[in-house]
């Protein structure tokens, strides 16, 4: 195997070799040249320091970091179907702690579902221990809405207005610099003095899939989303990494299903 700079490789090339290495994955994973920009501008990813393994003269495999000096965090890592089971994985996670270590970061983070064992001890066999868990929950159209709540009483906002109220507790996924990148998404508020109290959600609905980024586990967060839902009519609502048992109780009371449950991973370096 040899290892490539991600930044060498074509964006489409690199949607291509993201797509195939997650073709079977737990979940539907698919990015367009556009859509891979954006994850990576997004979740302020390092295409110099990321990482694709070539074998045969094929592209196989890929791991996407990023870094602030002292942490690196792992924003996907793949490889293709065939050419699993051949030690491709755990090259690529060598390569990328010996390299992180090597510029300055003292620990590396990423995320797992669960259910996936075979990431899962992979990981562990390279050092990383579980660091915490986050509940994800799926609403289907017969979700449990609510009392509508006043027009008046909603507001859209910048994101960097929710910045001195934004819930603390999330996963590298969900880091403020991460929420101020958040071009595409929808941030409401209630206003002040509103019947349901403070609070605020911010999501994206992309083809019917509404994504709930953040939502205050409240009244005013369910007068909310109840507002929101009546809007955009989504078919589907994820919330993916509910932070603690009070969100968690909070997305069940509202008849939403637990879905997939991740595992934040962390390694010394």
């Amino acid at each position: 195997m040899t290892v490539l700079v991600a930044s060498s490789i074509s964006m489409p090339e690199l949607a291509s070799v993201f797509n195939q290495a997650f073709s079977d994955y737990l979940i539907e994973v698919y990015f367009t040249e556009h859509s891979l920009r954006e994850y990576v501008r997004r979740h302020g990813l390092d295409l110099e320091a990321s990482l694709v393994s070539e074998a045969d003269g094929f592209l196989v495999g890929l791991l996407l970091c990023g870094s602030d000096g002292s942490t690196t965090w792992n924003g996907g890592m793949g490889i293709h179907p065939s050419w699993r089971r051949r030690g491709l994985g755990s090259e690529l996670l060598d390569e990328w702690l010996v390299s992180s270590r090597i510029t300055g970061n003292n620990r590396a983070l990423l995320e797992v579902i669960k259910q996936n064992l075979v990431a899962t001890n992979l990981y562990q066999s390279c050092g990383f221990r579980e660091l915490r868990a986050y509940q994800g929950f799926e609403g289907r159209a017969t979700w449990r809405r609510g009392a509508a709540i006043h027009t008046d009483d909603v507001e859209r906002v910048e994101v960097e207005t929710l910045l001195p109220v934004y819930r603390k507790g999330h996963s590298w996924q969900k880091r403020t610099d991460v929420l101020l990148r958040l071009d595409q998404f929808v941030a409401l508020r209630t206003r002040e003095g509103a019947e349901e109290g403070d609070g605020y959600l911010i999501y994206e609905n992309v083809g019917g899939l509404m994504y709930i980024f953040d939502l205050v586990p409240n009244r005013a967060g369910a007068a909310l989303l109840d507002h929101a839902v009546r809007q955009e009519r989504p078919r589907l609502l994820r919330a993916v990494n509910a932070i603690d048992l009070v969100e968690e109780d909070f997305y069940r009371k509202l008849g939403f299903r637990p879905w997939i449950r991740n595992l934040e991973m962390v390694a010394q370096l």
